[in-house]
């Protein structure tokens, strides 16, 4: 698994678990149900969604930092053709 994807996966199930955790801790004990228990949540689950996307769009923007890879390896393909044919003829000339 890609260290992003543990990141964004370890920040939904600490949400979930921390959610769960005060709710039913705090859920009888506060009398004001949406500012007691859904305003604390629903600030989890937008720091989760925060992280989920910036983690997210770092990754998309590595994926476009390195696109000369393919070239490289076309490059190296190429020179090891000609290294290739000159290590032939090499060969030819010393059997004659």
């Amino acid at each position: 698994m890609d260290y992003r994807a543990a990141i964004i996966v370890s920040c939904w199930f600490a949400v979930a678990a921390i959610s769960a955790v005060y709710m039913w801790v705090f859920g009888n004990v506060i009398s004001d149900i949406m500012f007691g228990v859904f305003l604390p949540v629903g600030l989890l689950v937008v720091v989760a969604v925060i992280v989920t996307f910036g983690v997210a769009s770092s990754f998309e923007s590595e994926k476009k930092a390195n696109p000369k890879s393919p070239d490289r390896s076309k490059d190296l393909g190429a020179k090891l053709d000609s290294i290739t044919k000159e290590i032939d003829q090499i060969k030819k000339e010393m059997e004659e």
